[in-house]
């Protein structure tokens, strides 16, 4: 029997700055709101998919598309991030 060990990241952090920008950015402003800090870390499952539509909706709240305008532009910079982060 092989045993593999397996990296695990810490994705605290990061899940708390993809609720940030999910909740809204804005000058002082340095956590999401509880509903958004909740959605956190689907938000981030989402992200890694590279899902921008279904990242926005989710977002929108909705839970399906088409998302508005604002909330895919929170998708974008939540994937972008992601992929930064991730790297």
């Amino acid at each position: 029997m092989s045993t593999t060990l397996t990296l695990v990241r810490d994705t605290s952090a990061l899940e708390q700055r993809v609720a940030l920008i999910a909740c809204g950015q804005r000058s002082g402003k340095t956590q999401a709101c509880a509903t958004h800090s909740g959605k956190g870390a689907a938000l981030l499952n989402i992200a890694s998919t590279g899902a921008a539509d279904a990242l926005a909706a989710a977002i929108c709240g909705t839970g399906k598309g088409p998302a508005c305008h604002d909330c895919k532009d929170k998708a974008a910079e939540i994937i972008s991030t992601y992929n930064e982060e991730i790297r």
